[in-house]
């Protein structure tokens, strides 16, 4: 079922190209995270595409802050790379916390879906008016009249696949989408609404069958994303699976994590600190590991093979067709991947 492994983006662009090597041994797509403040996706996908030969994809990347037609440019120039049977997917989402911090996010949903369908008229090879496209239009001033064509493309093969939790953005993947990423880190897909009974409740999954309904995209892609940090010293893949959990919490409406099982009292001094301007190191030292253990598999490879089969059972029965294994990874990306390859699979195997 784990096809894939993401990595982050904050790691030097060597290191990522390096790791990844090791990480196409085993796993058949590559996954970068895409963040407007860490290294560049498109560069280091492009390297990793090169290096490897493995299929790659973003996981996950956003409509604002960006130009969409050079979205749809780097997608298709990355599907020159591919090597017959693999593939170059644009993971899409509305953008985290760290995006939202820097811009206004308006009009999420219909500009995620406005990018899509920009993205596969330049991929077909059409020309297209740019004023077709109003919301990326007014965004980035461009002229509605003005008219763009990729000449050199001729039916790029990227697998569109969209992130997200919330039941518009659900509806909409099923729609227009090849795919849908849920992500293990989120509250409503993660292990403690799957260990509360009440996943199907929470998950929002049901919005995706409206979509798919409306759709004319015949294959669909179920892909569970599950956040892991693994390493021989536990406790710190614990500290860094806290991190990542840390910044869940402080913010995620407080609903969302309430109807999973979550109390204010587990991560009220959390949420606090990161609001107060605390760094998200000592906001993480405030979260318990009990709380952060239902967001993040974490620990030694021991540890995570049990946590981890316990998920992926729980995700089979969900529906998910495959799944990847993703940030943070551990806190020495290049231990936790000859981890995951050399004793993790193994012990799932």
């Amino acid at each position: 079922m784990i096809k894939g492994i993401q990595l982050h983006a904050w790691a030097s662009a060597h290191e990522m190209v390096t790791v990844a090597e090791l990480a196409a041994r085993e796993f058949e797509t590559v996954w970068v995270t895409d963040q407007l403040q860490s290294r560049s996706v498109a560069t280091v996908l492009g390297a990793v595409a090169a290096r490897t030969g493995a299929s790659v994809g973003t996981a996950v990347t956003f409509p604002y802050g960006r130009n969409p037609l050079e979205q749809a440019s780097t997608m298709a120039t990355l599907a020159e790379f591919m090597s017959p049977g693999q593939r170059v997917s644009m993971g899409i989402g509305t953008g985290g916390g760290l995006v939202g911090a820097l811009m206004p996010q308006e009009s999420p949903v219909a500009s995620v879906a406005e990018l899509i369908r920009l993205c596969r008229a330049l991929w077909r090879g059409e020309h297209v008016r740019l004023g077709d496209y109003p919301l990326a239009c007014a965004r980035l001033g461009m002229r509605p009249d003005g008219q763009v064509g990729f000449t050199w493309v001729d039916d790029a093969d990227v697998r569109v696949v969209v992130a997200g939790a919330g039941p518009k953005i659900l509806e909409m993947a099923g729609e227009l989408a090849d795919g849908v990423i849920c992500a293990s880190n989120f509250p409503g897909h993660s292990l403690a609404a799957f260990r509360s009974g009440r996943f199907d409740a929470v998950s929002n999954l049901g919005c995706l069958e409206k979509g798919r309904a409306r759709s004319d995209r015949a294959e669909f892609a179920r892909i569970y994303g599950v956040n892991i940090s693994v390493s021989a010293d536990r406790g710190a893949a614990n500290a860094a699976a806290r991190r990542q959990a840390a910044l869940i919490v402080s913010q995620q409406p407080h609903e969302n994590l309430q109807r999973v099982g979550f109390e204010p009292s587990d991560y009220a001094s959390t949420r606090a600190a990161v609001h107060d301007g605390e760094s998200i190191a000592r906001a993480a030292e405030l979260l318990p590991q009990a709380v952060a253990d239902q967001l993040v598999v974490s620990g030694t490879a021991d540890d995570c093979v049990s946590a981890l089969g316990e998920l992926l059972d729980h995700a089979r029965g969900a529906g998910f067709t495959e799944a990847y294994v993703g940030a943070p990874v551990g806190p020495d990306p290049r231990e936790a991947v000859e981890l995951l390859t050399n004793r993790i699979l193994r012990g799932l195997a």
